[in-house]
């Protein structure tokens, strides 16, 4: 099978529509039977829009394959929800890969865009908020798994997710 070209790219705060149509089509595939229906139903619209600081962040990108949006994800040094920063650690953020690039190496690139450019500014631990569905593709990329957490949307929407690491020394 021929593999066509990832070509990744800093985001930018115009790529909101771009970057929102990725993660809505990514992530209506979460609905493989890991989530209670409900609880899915009700994060979808709070985890399927673009993040404006990402998108501002630097550290945030989009994966075109063939021309065609292919994925997303990037890195921050700030903590998912809290903001919080402890030195030398980085996270995993927002990522996603469109159903129709699904296998072709795209969250990988990405992946490893996030990690090169991550240990590069001193990051020697990045951590990630896997979905269920996902732990399997960190787990791959050599993260292990911390513990099983709650990860909250908004006040009414709460998924469950898991903690993983990866250390980059």
């Amino acid at each position: 099978m021929n593999n066509p070209a990832i070509a990744i790219r800093v985001a930018l705060p115009g790529d909101h529509d771009l970057v929102t149509s990725i993660l809505v089509a990514a992530y209506a595939k979460l609905d493989d039977g890991s989530y209670d229906r409900g609880r899915l139903t009700d994060a979808l619209p709070l985890m399927s829009s673009a993040n404006p600081r990402l998108l501002a962040s630097g550290t945030y990108f989009v994966a075109m394959s063939d021309g065609e949006p292919a994925g997303c994800g990037g890195w921050t040094l700030e903590a998912p929800g809290t903001g919080a920063v402890e030195p030398g650690t980085g996270h995993i953020r927002h990522f996603a890969t469109h159903p129709d690039h699904l296998r072709k190496g795209v969250a990988q690139a990405l992946l490893q865009r996030c990690l090169d450019d991550a240990r590069a500014a001193g990051v020697t631990r990045m951590k990630s908020q896997s979905t269920l569905p996902a732990q399997k593709f960190y787990a791959s990329a050599g993260f292990s798994k911390v513990r099983d957490i709650e990860v909250a949307m908004g006040p009414a929407a709460v998924l469950p997710a898991v903690d993983m690491e990866l250390r980059l020394d």
